[in-house]
């Protein structure tokens, strides 16, 4: 609901979300770099330099690391920070549940894994929502959460 009107909050047409994560992309892109690094640098205290000609590598364990650090990292934004990432702020953007209200912990990490899997599909998951009479992708329904226009502040 809209904070200055009884009215409800739009669907976010899908330009606007793909260009929220393009947006936030480049925080993700950082942030793995600095967990990609922490990991490679414990790695190396405990089991010392690669031999030469060795590539370092975080290994599965450090992927599923990296997956659970980004997935709590865009939870916590959407549970604890308006249910907003930076990306979705600048094209106020709104994560809710189907009730309007935070999404949980849970919604929000089915959120996380979904949709880089609908992304890797061809995007089937996103272009759902040129179909869906509610704007909706397909990683929404499985949440069950929706992504809402914010108004323009006055």
């Amino acid at each position: 609901m809209s904070e200055t009107t009884s009215e409800p909050l739009p669907p976010a047409v899908l330009w606007k979300r793909l260009l929220a994560i393009v947006y936030d992309s480049l925080i993700y892109m950082a942030l793995a770099m600095a967990y990609t690094a922490l990991v490679l640098f414990i790695q190396v205290q405990i089991s010392g330099e690669p031999a030469p000609g060795e590539r370092a590598s975080m290994g599965t364990l450090g992927f599923i690391g990296l997956v659970f650090f980004l997935s709590s990292f865009c939870s916590f934004c959407w549970r604890a920070k308006g249910g907003q990432t930076l990306g979705m702020k600048a094209w106020r953007l709104i994560l809710v549940n189907e009730e309007g209200k935070k999404p949980s912990w849970g919604q929000c990490y089915i959120r996380c894994l979904l949709a880089p899997i609908m992304f890797c599909l061809g995007g089937i998951g996103y272009f759902y929502a040129l179909i869906d009479k509610e704007s909706r992708t397909l990683h929404d329904i499985f949440s069950k959460t929706r992504m809402l226009q914010l108004p323009k502040s006055k």
